[in-house]
Formats: C-alpha cells, structure tokens, sequence
C-alpha cells in the first residue's frame, strides 16, 4: 500500500501521546488524520491538522453508542468502493482491568477483513513506521503478518473472558523460530512459539551466540535446567537473602552435576562438571555467572577428565549462562553443534510469577495444574531446630532439594550432596531403590557421602531407604512427612543422629508426569 494523498489513517488510543509521532508521519506523507475525540484533541495540541472522527462519519455527538461502532465505520474499513475508505487503523486496546475494549478490538477486526493495515500495539507500530520512512509504503506481507496477530490478539482476549468461568482453556503461542528438528531427525518440522509474557527469562529472550541451530530437545532441556537453576536460587534467596554462584550440569535435563560457591565461580564449574564427568558428556550447562576468560575453556576440556576416562572434551551440546566473552566463544565454539544461549536476566534467576497455569498435552487434549514453584524454606520444616547454622550444611539442602523437587530420574528422586556440591542423584520405582542408586553413583565418581546431606522428593515409607542414607553417612537431610509409618521413619533417623526436615505432606516435589 503506497503512501500517497487520499490515504486516510483512523486514530484510536487509550493513551494518546503514542499517536504524536505517526500522525506527524503520515501527515508529512501526505496521508489524513482521523481520530476519536480524545486522541484528536491531543493531537492538535501539538501543532497536527486531524479531523474529529465525528465530522468523518457525519454522525451526531449524541449517539448511545461509541462513534467508532458506527455502521458508517464498517463500511469505510471493509469496501474496496468506498469514496473516503480508511487505510491504516492504528488502535492499541486499553488493558482488561480498565475494561472489555470490544470497540476497539472491532475496529481492528474489521481492518484485518478489509485489507487494511491494523496497528494494535507499539511493535506492530514500530514495523510500520519503518516501513513508511524506508519506502513509504506498507507492503502486503507486513500487513498479513499484522493482521495475523490481530487475529491471534482478539482470540486471546475472549478465550481470557472465557477462561474467567473456569470452564474453558486456549493455548496461545506467537512463531518464534523453526528448529533444526523435533526428539528425533524425523520429526520435522519442529517449531518454537512463544507465549505472552514479561519474563526476562522466556526462552525467546536467550540469544544464541554460537552454535548450529537448537532442536526441540535442546531447548526442552533448557526448560529443564533453568527450573532447576531457579529453584535453587530462590531457595538461597529465601533462606541466605543472597544468592552465590550457581552452575548446573544435566543430561536431558535431568542434573547429574551441581555446585555453590560464595566467591569462586572457577570451584563451582570443577565441582559441577566431576559430579558425574561421564554422564555430564554430552550433556547441558547453566549458571548464574558470565562464562569469561579461562571458564570457556574449562567447559571446553579437561586433563583432568583425560586421565579419568581417556577424553578430555566434555563434549557438552548447550551452555546458558548470562553472557560470553570473545575467549569463551572461541574456545567453546569450535564444535558448532554446542548451542551457547545468553540472557543477562541469568545473573538474577528466578520463578516466573506470571504463569498460572502448567500443561501438558495428552491424547485427546490436555492436563492442567499450578506450576511447580514451591520454595524451600527451612525455617518452616518440622524439625528446623535441629538444623545447623553452618553455610555448607544449609546450602547443601537447598541443593538437595532443589534437584530432587525438578529431577526425573525415574521417580521417587534421591539427591546426595557433599559439601557444596551433588554427588549423585537417583531415581527408581521405589524410594529405596532410588536412595541406592543415588548412592552407587556417588560412589562410583568417588565423592565422600561422610557428613552429606540428601533431598528427597517422595517421603519415605519404610526404614529401608532411611537405613541406607544413615549408612552411606549422611548427616542431614530434607523430605516429605507422611506415611502410615511416619513415626517409624522419624524416629529411625533421630537414633542414629541424623537431623532431618520435613516438610508437610502435600509437599512432594513430584515432576514431568
């Protein structure tokens, strides 16, 4: 659509200062400003020549409705014939707890039916404002993608008005970016949508600064991890009022490695990657800390990993963090499979207390719940006065508990860690076999469990898998309560002296049913 005298835009803002600098646009552009009686009067304050949407229509000031629900006005933004039609419709709703724009929300329908150019917020805005001072036009594609998410925003709108009954549910997402492929190469093509959301760390808002492009595994790992890293540091936050540095290791999301360290973000990384070195290969990175300098090429290899296992490279597809310097680019870039996401908001990771809701798809439709943020507070656990005041006991529950609440190691998760870092992690149809397993790792990568401390996500039924913990040496500990034979299993711990945390029984950490 060419910019050219006899092209008319309609104006109508809840906020209307927005409008000062298109109408001045278009104005130089030859185009005429028709606007509502708020926005106009705003707008010639400033100097602008627009007519009052009222003389347009020729309808009275009296009208038991908005002037902009007028029939007049359908016809000026659907009929190709009209002798004064409106080209370009630029109406940003007001927000839903001022009230149901259904006026608005009209008129930008009706200019998606029409052809014409629907603007409702200030990215659509910014796109045609380009547009126009590059070649003062507004070319079809641009305005089919425009009116795609008027689309997509009205749909949106109603399905949160039906939402508000509880009866019914939308799935929305806006196209972000194709993925290399699905779970598997066959699985084509594979897509990334991204949702409407203020969190700094929505994945859309990771850049990728090196790296062949992700598939659908690799940013569903990232989920993964980034939750694991964001229950952990809430947990330091909730309990320590500060965060340290944070790194965690995965293999398809699950953490096979994990560290905190108040000052050395070098100890965290080396703890981290020899959690479990083998599992780690191949696997996924985060942390808190930008990866700079001599970080890049820990990351990258290892002597240390060479004459454990014959291979130095950790051969690790993904690392996030919330930035990379030239040196950790080069040195982490040469495999181009290795996908590095950055994102600033990573230095201060969190939940995201925007989502109401989490689903998952199931056959014939979907599931839905709470999201899964509960928050470790030790203070608030049944036996938090037994707890130590000392900074590694503290921070290794927190550890524990945040990669036993977001694993999914088979069920029943089991985390072990010594001192400031995991030493292995478990999972299995039962808790003791989870509780094994967890200890068999451990051993095996050659960690101390003499003084550690476990999470568990699932309380414990029996004695057995207590007996276990208190053989391999924990310490301390955090689980569920619960069970007809809680008393049993409390009082197996107290005889053998280890301090333990229950938390009330509806608190289990179960995750990725």
């Amino acid at each position: 659509m060419t910019a050219a005298p006899g092209y008319r835009a309609l104006f109508s803002l809840h906020d209307p200062e927005v409008g000062i600098a298109p109408a001045r646009l278009l104005t130089a552009l030859g185009w005429e400003v028709v606007a509502s009686r708020e926005t106009a009067s705003v707008l010639r304050q400033t100097g602008l020549s627009v007519r009052f949407l009222e003389d347009y229509l020729g309808a009275s000031f009296d009208l038991p409705f908005p002037p902009t629900l007028h029939p007049r006005m359908e016809a000026a933004l659907t009929l190709a014939d009209h002798p004064e039609p409106i080209h370009l419709v630029l109406v940003m709703p007001y927000p839903r707890d001022v009230g149901n724009d259904v006026g608005g929300r009209t008129l930008l329908a009706l200019a998606a039916k029409g052809g014409r150019i629907p603007v409702m917020d200030r990215e659509g805005l910014a796109r045609v404002t380009a547009a126009l001072e590059e070649t003062g036009q507004v070319g079809e594609a641009l305005q089919r993608q425009l009116a795609a998410r008027v689309h997509q925003a009205i749909a949106g709108h109603f399905a949160g008005l039906a939402r508000e009954g509880d009866r019914f549910e939308t799935l929305q997402g806006q196209f972000h970016a194709l993925l290399l492929n699905g779970e598997n190469p066959y699985q084509v093509p594979a897509a990334h949508f991204r949702g409407e959301t203020d969190d700094p760390l929505a994945l859309h808002r990771f850049e990728r600064v090196s790296g062949e492009d992700p598939c659908f595994t690799n940013l569903a790992d990232a989920d993964c991890i980034l939750h694991t890293m964001s229950l952990l540091a809430e947990g330091f936050r909730r309990n320590f009022g500060r965060v340290p540095h944070l790194a965690v290791a995965a293999k398809h999301g699950n953490p096979c490695g994990a560290a905190f360290h108040w000052d050395d973000p070098g100890t965290v990384l080396e703890q981290t990657l020899f959690g479990n070195p083998r599992a780690v290969w191949g696997g996924e990175m985060i942390t808190n800390f930008p990866i700079v300098g001599a970080l890049g090429m820990a990351l990258a290899r290892s002597a240390r990993r060479e004459v454990l296992l014959g291979q130095a490279g950790w051969m690790l597809d993904l690392v996030m963090a919330p930035g990379f310097d030239g040196a950790a680019v080069e040195a982490l870039g040469r495999r181009e499979r290795r996908k590095l996401l950055a994102n600033p908001a990573l230095e201060h990771p969190g939940l995201s207390g925007a989502a109401l809701f989490a689903h998952r798809m199931v056959r014939g439709g979907f599931l839905r719940q709470p999201p899964p943020h509960y928050v470790l507070d030790l203070a608030e656990t049944d036996g938090a006065g037994a707890m130590p005041d000392d900074p590694l006991v503290r921070g290794g529950l927190i550890l524990a508990w945040a990669v036993a609440f977001s694993s999914s190691h088979g069920g029943n998760e089991v985390a072990l860690v010594a001192a400031d870092h995991l030493a292995g992690v478990g999972g299995g149809p039962s808790t003791v076999e989870a509780v094994a397993t967890a200890i068999d790792r451990s051993r095996a990568n050659g960690h101390d469990l003499r003084g550690a401390v476990f999470g568990a996500d699932a309380f414990f039924p029996f004695e057995d898998a207590p007996r276990l913990l208190i053989e391999s040496g924990c310490a301390w500990g955090v689980v569920p309560g619960g069970g007809v034979r809680f008393a049993e299993v409390r009082q197996c711990f107290a005889d053998r002296g280890v301090g333990v945390g229950y938390l009330p029984e509806w608190c289990r950490g179960f995750c990725r049913h």
